[in-house]
């Protein structure tokens, strides 16, 4: 497998491929745990359809992490101009 990858993209192209690969488990795997995270007090702060959803689709962790670090961007931002 790593051989035809490599026979495909060329060096360059299969070391890209690895590091999006790479990025995109770790995005997942994030999401998901902020996702699951429980609140100060222990409660559940996401449904667990959510958490579920996290788990079968990778997409839906990423775009909510990616949705997150945006929100506390903009929370920034604001904070800075006052």
């Amino acid at each position: 497998m790593l051989k035809t990858i490599f026979e495909s993209f060329g060096f360059a192209g299969s070391l890209l491929l690895s590091l999006l690969i790479f990025l995109f488990l770790i995005l997942w795997l994030a999401g998901m745990a902020g996702i699951a995270q429980l609140k100060d007090g222990g409660k559940v702060r996401y449904k667990t359809w959510m958490v579920w959803l996290a788990v079968l689709i990778p997409v839906y962790p990423i775009a909510w992490i990616i949705n997150q670090i945006w929100n506390q961007f903009s929370i920034m931002k604001t904070n800075k101009d006052r």
